[in-house]
């Protein structure tokens, strides 16, 4: 028995003096065949999870305990790690956001520059009652009903032969601004249309001396075999969401387009979403509702573009007819890749179209969750100089608290 703890503590502390070499000169690890292999720039590449099969449990035994990691579905990949922070941690990290302070979250499309785009899907010259419902979810984020619908007709005055479709000229005489004041009238009153209802806060790796956050952080680079650089490439939010809080479903990265750069940390530059990997972690068990529904896991019925125009994304009223969702319960993960890896490059690829995801509403109590986004761009050689800032301008010395 001696001999076997002595064995296990001089594994432990040479993991540890590797960590600390690596550190030192710079270097990236990977786990490998159960050994540590560091190298260095050329040697950097990220890395996916191979979920096997459905219901495949994966034994880790990661900062001192032991974790199973279950396959929940392949398309998209999603794993389930029950009990990843520990109630301490949980209770951590809301205490943080109360502290940092939440404000309402947004998802940047208000229609604020009072333009927006006429979807005539069916190209007639006019909108029906379905093509002005989806013109303005694309402008203002906000999910009417057609009964909305109608009853903006009425108070607006639009539709004047009362047939309820649109014409050019009807659209013509309400004005871009009166129409994002209404809208946002109605959902000022009404908050549970709009396409996403909580409040967040955030916290960053690379500015972070919170000492519980810094272990999170080494956990999560163990489990999903990335090296702690990498993971720090990252945005941290917290999010509460009260009765009726809910997010309808979106995608958290977006397509590939080599014409646009990825943004970075409060970019002002016309940029996109670049997020490889999101692991969420429930923060609090949940009274009732308040699921993650993935709208296109295992699910064949639709192709992607049809689904974002159509009723399935309005997780609030049809958060039921997605396969997969994943009820929340404290401290446990939920982890999918919203990219592929580029076989060339071994970095950020195509985008996972089947990642559409959301938060179903919650029906009683409250729901808190914490999002994190590993953020590498698609250009290898910039993350690693980003990482070579990141190094340098690093806080030294975590404390236990904020």
């Amino acid at each position: 028995m001696y001999e076997s703890v002595y064995i296990f503590l001089l594994l432990l502390l040479w993991s540890c003096y590797l960590r600390t070499i690596a550190d030192e000169r710079e270097l990236f690890c990977y786990n490998q065949d159960g050994e540590r292999v560091c190298g260095g720039d050329e040697f950097l590449h990220l890395t996916r999870i191979d979920g096997k099969e459905v219901g495949t449990v994966h034994k880790l035994y990661v900062d001192g305990r032991n974790l199973e990691m279950t396959t929940l579905s392949l398309q998209p990949l999603i794993l389930e790690i029950p009990n990843m922070l520990t109630d301490e941690e949980c209770d951590h990290f809301i205490s943080v956001a109360k502290q940092e302070g939440l404000k309402d979250s947004s998802t940047g499309k208000n229609g604020g520059d009072n333009t927006f785009n006429i979807l005539d899907l069916d190209d007639n010259k006019q909108l029906n009652i379905l093509e002005m419902r989806i013109t303005i979810e694309n402008a203002f984020d906000v999910y009417l009903t057609d009964e909305d619908i109608l009853q903006m007709y009425i108070h607006t005055g639009i539709d004047k032969n009362g047939d309820g479709n649109i014409t050019q000229e009807e659209l013509g005489r309400l004005r871009p601004a009166e129409m994002e004041r209404y809208i946002k009238k109605f959902a000022h009153f009404q908050p549970e249309k709009q396409s996403r209802y909580s409040q967040q806060a955030w916290l960053y790796p690379d500015k972070s001396v919170d000492k519980t956050f810094s272990q999170v952080q080494e956990r999560v680079s163990e489990v999903i075999n990335l090296p702690i650089d990498v993971v720090r490439l990252s945005n941290f939010q917290i999010v509460k969401y009260g009765v009726k809080g809910h997010y309808n479903a979106h995608h958290d990265s977006s397509r590939v387009d080599d014409s646009i750069p990825c943004c970075e940390r409060f970019d002002t530059r016309q940029c996109r979403v670049c997020r490889y990997m999101t692991i969420l972690f429930y923060l609090n068990d949940v009274e009732e509702g308040g699921a993650t529904a993935f709208v296109l896991s295992e699910n064949d019925t639709f192709a992607t573009n049809q689904v974002e125009f159509s009723e399935q994304v309005n997780l609030y009223r049809k958060c039921s007819d997605a396969k997969i969702r994943v009820k929340p319960s404290k401290g446990k993960a939920i982890m999918w890749y919203n990219h592929f890896i580029d076989h060339k490059t071994k970095w950020m690829g195509p985008m996972d179209l089947q990642t559409l995801h959301g938060g179903c509403p919650v029906i009683k109590g409250e729901k808190w969750i914490a999002n994190f986004w590993l953020r590498p761009t698609d250009d290898r050689k910039h993350d690693i100089e980003r990482i070579k800032i990141m190094r340098y301008k690093m806080p030294r010395k975590p404390k236990t608290e904020l």
